[in-house]
């Protein structure tokens, strides 16, 4: 679909939308804003209608006051009582026709009197025919009104106790209303009731509300007006015929809802805005036609044209293939912008493919030269230097622990730190000095013209500073660290890779040994990174071969100071490189993986030698250590319980012990230890102390044995507070369950404090070195040690 018909088409939508809108608003909105208005008036008028109501009440009221509160009706009354009968005497008569003649009724607008006395019988009661103009005896119904009033209603005690109200008769609607009879000065007791009534025709409605808009009905209360109401006192009917009409229900003078007041009044506010918007909206459809128009011919004439003719030029340079040509500017707008933008991607065309050519030598990330560049530098810089004194400095640096960062926090936060560390490392070095990025969070940075090692000290002191400052990113404050390793030209070597490898090779050794440093090159380096590679190879069948060697260490029991069991302890001899300490061997096992096959070694010869101690009559427990990678192999339990039934040994003749740290390599780990725990193996926890697991491991894991590291035996003194630690330890253990075992006893003061602190178990030089097998059995006859049967 072209654009021109798109635009069309938007605009009309528009246009309708914008029409559609404005009249949803015109006669929703306004509109019922107007017939609320009109509600509001009319529940006014209807507070209105109710009060002019009551006055009408209120009146009736005060022109029966005037007969009540006289001195003539208190003494026509009072005679009344005294003779038992209203028309015995002239006086009553003469307060007859001087009070209550027929002129009264019609000038207070009565159509009834009855003055009562305290028992409720009517003293004197009359009906005002107004055709007639004569005043005639009261009515049956008129007499059963007051029957009923006498009945339900109280005397009342004062002109202030008067009551007003409504009743229902046959004949209509009548109000009435009730006020006590009293002497003019009111300082007599009440003697009678006055009751005066006026019947509700329409003149006398028309009389109480002469509003000239509405009009008010009062009629009785029905069973269907009732229900139309909805059980409210006031409610509102639908407008018909542009009329509004609300209704309240009114008490009568028994305060029982009995009538209903209706009041109709026109919809003002509703017909004169209708009237106002339909004017209204005939001017607003016209004005948006003539917009719709205009805006056709300015779309058609200031845009769509001008991009025809931007077209046709693209279109022309584009088959042409002629980059030398330009799109003339034809004004200053927007198009004139785009004509503009057009020429400048042209000539920018060639520059921009030099660019990318730049780009591919470049690191995106940090903008640093990359590793192709950086050889291109280095080999570089070598030829320059060859056949002088100077020498060339290669620093290959590695961040410490950046993969943590990467894994825990996400790559947006290492790419920032790899980004600040870029631009640290740049501010640091020479203005000739190339720095790199080769891959991942590996940097190099070659150092031109290096004149002697204090300078080259304090170029990597400023380098390893700027590394260790804290990087502050989203609101986190990191802090990294960097293993750097440095070759230097020509002394190192004179070929570009090699010096990169020796570097790297530097910073390698840093890593293992702690990070956070600086080490050179050397040649001594090598070789003892070449003795790891060779014995990390050997111990993959050092098993095999034999060329390991198990000897054993007496654990003595504090309390009877008799040997019921030893730790095995792993020798080996290796072919190229003699005796190896376990401190070496051990973690290349573990890293390489060979420490799997050597441990099932280690458990087979450990039971054989258990069963031969036992042929001999020695019921030994082995403690042997047992490797986090054992542990998580599947096959543990299964290798230990075929071994215990090959040799027949109880399951109590091994403990296996682990180090701190495997109880905080995962949940796998907890569930091999409770399933050998389950089959009857004793657990120890060897060196407690010196690793990094809090206390709460101590409850959670199924541990039965507590090793003490020699680190706190070492420090153990007679003085204040010198086995503190200890004792701590020792308690903490008895009150977990736990037996404890304290290694390392090097002197007889240390063992008398152990033993007098509670430890259960004691093992140290100043018992016994580790020894072979056969040298045990002499150990346990001259020293008396063993407690077998």
């Amino acid at each position: 679909m072209k654009l021109r018909k798109k635009i069309i088409i938007f605009i009309s939508f528009v246009a309708i939308l914008g029409i559609g809108a404005t009249y949803l608003m015109l006669h929703v909105i306004l509109l019922n804003r107007f017939e609320k208005l009109d509600e509001a008036e009319l529940k006014r008028n209807l507070s209105k209608a109710t009060a002019a109501y009551h006055q009408e009440l209120d009146n009736l009221r005060t022109g029966l006051l005037d007969v009540a509160v006289r001195d003539e009706t208190y003494r026509f009354i009072e005679n009344a009582a005294a003779t038992g009968s209203a028309d015995s005497s002239s006086t009553a008569a003469a307060f007859i026709r001087s009070s209550l003649e027929p002129a009264a009724y019609p000038m207070n607008h009565f159509d009834m009197i009855a003055l009562l006395d305290l028992d409720g019988q009517p003293l004197y009661g009359g009906s005002y025919d107004l055709p007639a103009g004569i005043v005639t005896p009261l009515t049956e119904e008129q007499l059963t009104l007051i029957k009923l009033i006498r009945s339900r209603l109280p005397v009342p005690g004062s002109p202030g106790k008067s009551r007003s109200g409504f009743v229902n008769l046959d004949k209509g609607t009548m109000l009435i209303t009730l006020t006590p009879i009293l002497n003019s000065s009111k300082n007599k007791p009440v003697i009678g009731t006055a009751i005066a009534g006026r019947m509700l025709h329409q003149d006398g409605i028309a009389q109480i509300w002469e509003d000239t808009l509405s009009t008010m009905e009062m009629s009785r209360l029905t069973t269907p007006l009732l229900a139309d109401s909805g059980g409210e006192r006031v409610w509102t009917s639908p407008a018909r015929g542009g009329q509004m009409s609300i209704h309240t229900i009114l008490d009568d003078l028994f305060e029982d809802p009995g009538m209903v007041l209706t009041l109709k009044e026109p919809r003002q506010f509703y017909n004169s805005g209708l009237k106002s918007l339909s004017t209204f909206r005939m001017f607003y459809f016209i004005s948006i036609l003539l917009m719709l128009g205009a805006s056709l011919l300015f779309v058609n004439r200031f845009i769509l044209r001008r991009m025809s003719t931007l077209v046709r030029n693209i279109r022309m340079i584009g088959s042409s293939k002629d980059l030398s040509i330009r799109i003339p500017s034809s004004g200053k707008d927007e198009f004139s912008e785009v004509e503009v933008e057009f020429n400048r991607m042209i000539d920018s065309l060639e520059q921009t493919q030099d660019e990318l050519r730049q780009q591919s030598m470049l690191d995106p990330l940090t903008r640093l030269p990359n590793r192709s560049l950086f050889f291109d530098k280095l080999n570089e810089a070598i030829a320059a230097v060859k056949g002088s004194d100077r020498q060339i400095v290669l620093v290959f640096i590695d961040l410490d622990h950046f993969k943590t960062v990467n894994d825990t926090l996400g790559h947006d936060f290492g790419d920032a730190i790899l980004k600040e560390t870029a631009f640290r490392i740049t501010q640091v070095v020479g203005k000739h000095d190339v720095v790199s990025r080769l891959g991942g969070d590996e940097f190099t940075i070659l150092l031109y013209d290096v004149p002697d090692e204090g300078s080259i000290a304090r170029q990597l002191s400023r380098i390893q500073e700027a590394l260790s400052m804290p990087h502050r990113i989203k609101g986190h404050l990191l802090y990294n660290t960097a293993s750097i390793g440095i070759s230097i030209y020509p002394q190192n070597g004179e070929d570009a890779d090699y010096l990169v490898k020796q570097a790297d090779l530097a910073m390698f050794h840093v890593k293992e040994t702690g990070r956070n440093n600086i080490f050179q090159y050397s040649e001594d380096l090598e070789a003892g990174i070449r003795r790891k590679k060779v014995l990390a190879q050997q111990l993959l069948s050092a098993a095999a071969g034999n060329e390991f060697e198990l000897h054993y260490q007496p654990i003595l029991g504090a309390g009877h100071l008799r040997v019921s069991k030893v730790e095995a302890l792993l020798r080996w001899h290796s072919p190229a490189y003699g005796p190896v300490s376990p401190a070496e061997f051990i973690p290349l096992a573990e890293s390489s993986g060979s420490i799997v096959g050597i441990g099932s070694w280690v458990l087979r010869q450990v039971c054989s030698d258990m069963r031969d101690f036992r042929s001999r009559g020695l019921e030994l427990t082995a403690a042997v250590n047992i490797s986090a990678l054992q542990l998580m192999q599947p096959g543990l339990l299964e290798l230990l319980l075929e071994l215990l039934d090959e040799y027949e040994l109880p399951a109590s003749s091994l403990e296996l012990e682990i180090t701190e740290s495997v109880l905080v390599s995962g949940d796998g780990i907890f569930l091999s230890l409770q399933q050998l725990r389950a089959h009857g193996f004793r657990i120890s926890l060897d060196d407690f102390g010196t690793g990094f697991s809090s206390l709460s491991y101590l409850r959670r894991f199924p541990v039965d044995v507590i090793k003490i590291d020699r680190s706190f035996i070492s420090e153990m003194s007679r003085e204040a507070q010198g086995d503190v630690l200890v004792k701590a330890i020792i308690e903490l253990s008895h009150n977990l369950g736990l037996r404890v075992v304290s290694e390392g006893i090097e002197h007889r003061e240390q063992f008398d404090m152990l033993r007098e602190l509670g430890s259960d178990e004691l093992q140290g030089y100043y018992i016994s070195r580790p020894l072979q097998a056969q040298a045990l059995y002499s150990f346990l006859e001259q020293g008396n040690y063993y407690t077998g049967r």
